[in-house]
């Protein structure tokens, strides 16, 4: 069992493995008694607590029972053992009309719920859950409310539609300098199916309860330790076992208001459907969509009408990464090595990635600027992760880029982004958000990156040669083993080195384009790690020197506060303009050619000269 087998790596102080085991030992009482304050776990999709359990033949009364922080009344159910560790559960009295002397309350038109629960899994084999037009207030004045939450379960699967979720509280600045506590939020419809195929029955459920139960997610408090576990349970409790799984998340109507940041979130329609299929190698996939998102914060804002990413996975060896990461929280065993570390990363066989975004804002105000897409699409696939021969595969694409100045109040002057390590030709300043500055900013671009021939499997031997630390007390052992590794690293790219290619690509501004492709051999040898030749064209260079001219004559006849540095920034861009021409070999009357050469004896060449010389 791969449970069995986690139980060498670690013992986790809140998720610990052996509760995952058969409990028919345990009473009515125990059980219920474990269950309190366990989001999706015996009482539903969220807890009760209660300061004590009280037995009575088949029913179980909850003492002083709380639902999160509001007194919930009576609450009891009917729970009758079926054998197995199996329980038929029934509620009898659920919170329906509640008015507590502190101010808090809970009302709900229909609350009960009936199923099977598997007490050596802690899930719901069976279950049929239903609460209409709940209403909750807390001491404090916080409001919830939700028009449906319906839940059903079974061996294969589970449902949860929730409808009409509300929430409010808080209390917005008396006077200048009190805190903002506001916050608010509505969704319309939140509806979640999954199903299963395998060997773990009632596992749905019970992986959910793993995934959503605070005093699991409480365990970041306890250390990496206590999280990894509760990972490592919801892996074994549903996704190894499960030949075939699918799943898809829907979320629409969603707005979010939280005072302290002034933060406003609205979005359309959130998709998420997932697919798992295969047994010791699975084939994933994952599909996230995103529609009319908006985000302001203050001033500043984002929105994005479409979005999506999708992530294809080949082969991949779910349970031996769960291995690994266990083994990597855990001190070194006498004779560990960092294998673990390529099975961690390396896990898989292939993987793709392919992202796309259309009508893309984002703004700040605050540095008066705004910058827009069209459209936008991105891919990245990694091939071969597990044999010697690895492929890479980078592509990006834009369209109807625009860099706008916003307008500025009176008085006040747009405040420029400043990364001088970065951009020293351009005077420290990466952005102006002046004219000039704007027409550099390319209104597209795409292009492929490609690398082949990365030596994946070699890379998984001389790890394991690499001891982890406190694995090797012997320092002479310690040298030759990393003495080893160095060498180990070295050798695959002098025997089958990758190259590297750029193909397609181009940048299209308002004054130029420029097209660029070529290859580079790499080679573990410096100076350069490798040789070979990029050919670039430029078109447009005049047209940028003379709009260049053009913004220095304009703010020195102009004036102003910043004219002489508008000046000067613009003198910089046509010199630069100048030298990038004259460095080039004229393909036409506006457009230059740039052969760059890096040569196996660590020379740089530009069309055909040693760079140092032109």
């Amino acid at each position: 069992m791969f449970l069995s087998r986690l139980g060498k790596f670690a013992a986790f102080p809140l998720v610990t493995l052996a509760s995952m085991s058969s409990a028919s030992g345990q009473s009515v009482e125990q059980i219920v008694q474990t269950e309190l304050g366990h989001n999706f776990g015996l009482f539903g999709p969220l807890a009760f607590d209660a300061e004590d359990v009280f037995v009575r033949s088949n029913t179980v009364s909850l003492i002083d029972a709380r639902y999160g922080s509001v007194p919930a009344g009576a609450v009891s159910l009917d729970v009758r053992a079926l054998g197995d560790s199996v329980f038929d559960v029934k509620s009898i009295d659920m919170p329906m009309d509640v008015s507590n002397p502190d101010g808090s309350s809970l009302q709900a038109a229909q609350w009960e719920f009936a199923g099977e629960w598997n007490d050596a899994i802690k899930g719901y084999q069976k279950l049929d859950y239903r609460i209409t037009d709940v209403a909750i207030q807390t001491a404090n004045g916080r409001q919830f409310g939700a028009g449906e939450v319906v839940m059903r379960a079974d061996e294969n699967g589970y449902s949860l539609r929730l409808s009409d979720l509300t929430g409010s509280g808080g209390a917005q600045p008396a006077q200048e300098g009190d805190a903002d506590t506001r916050f608010s939020f509505a969704i319309e419809n939140i509806i979640y199916d999954g199903r299963w195929t395998g060997s773990a029955a009632g596992a749905p459920y019970a992986s959910l309860g793993r995934s959503f139960d605070f005093r699991f997610l409480d365990a970041r408090a306890g250390g990496n330790d206590s999280l990894l576990g509760a990972t490592l349970v919801h892996l074994e409790n549903l996704y190894l076992p499960a030949a075939s799984s699918f799943t898809d998340l829907q979320v629409s109507g969603l707005k979010l208001f939280y005072g302290p940041q002034d933060l406003e979130v609205s979005l359309d329609r959130f998709s998420l459907p997932a697919s798992s299929q295969g047994d010791a190698l699975k084939t994933q996939m994952v599909n996230v969509v995103f529609e009319g998102l908006d985000i302001r914060r203050r001033e500043d804002f984002a929105a994005m009408q479409r979005g999506s990413l999708n992530i294809d996975l080949d082969g991949a060896d779910v349970e031996g990464f769960a291995l690994a990461l266990a083994s990597l929280f855990k001190p070194a065993d006498a004779g560990a090595n960092w294998s673990v570390m390529a099975d961690t990363l390396l896990f898989f066989d292939t993987i793709g990635f392919e992202g796309m975004a259309e009508d893309l804002v984002f703004a700040l105000p605050d540095r008066l600027f705004s910058l827009s897409m069209e459209k936008a699409q991105g891919a990245l696939g990694l091939t071969d992760m597990r044999i010697d021969g690895g492929f890479i595969t980078l592509r990006g694409q834009a369209r109807g880029i625009d860099l706008q100045a916003m307008d500025s109040p009176q008085g006040v002057e747009p405040e420029p982004i400043v990364i001088p390590s970065i951009v020293p030709a351009l005077g420290g300043r990466l952005i102006r958000f002046d004219p000039l500055s704007q027409s550099l900013v390319p209104n597209e671009f795409e292009g492929t990156v490609e690398v082949t021939g990365l030596p994946m499997a070699n890379l998984r031997q001389t790890l394991a040669s690499l001891p982890r630390t406190g694995s090797v007390n012997e320092p002479s052992v310690l040298a030759r083993s990393l003495l080893g590794g160095a060498l180990g690293m070295v050798t695959p790219f002098l025997i089958q080195p990758p190259r590297v290619s750029v193909t397609d690509a181009e940048v299209v501004a308002d004054d130029y384009t420029m097209t660029i492709v070529g290859e580079h051999q790499v080679m573990p040898i410096p100076p350069l790690f490798g040789f070979g030749s990029f050919t670039a064209s430029v078109a447009g260079l005049t047209k940028v020197e003379g709009r260049a001219n053009a913004t220095t004559d304009a703010a020195l006849a102009a004036g102003g506060g910043d004219a002489q540095g508008l000046a000067d920034y613009g003198r910089r861009i046509a010199g630069w303009a100048k030298r990038l021409r004259d460095l080039g070999t004229a393909s036409n009357a506006d457009e230059q050619t740039y052969v760059l050469e890096l040569t196996q004896f660590g020379e740089i060449n530009l069309n055909g000269a040693p760079l140092n010389q032109r």
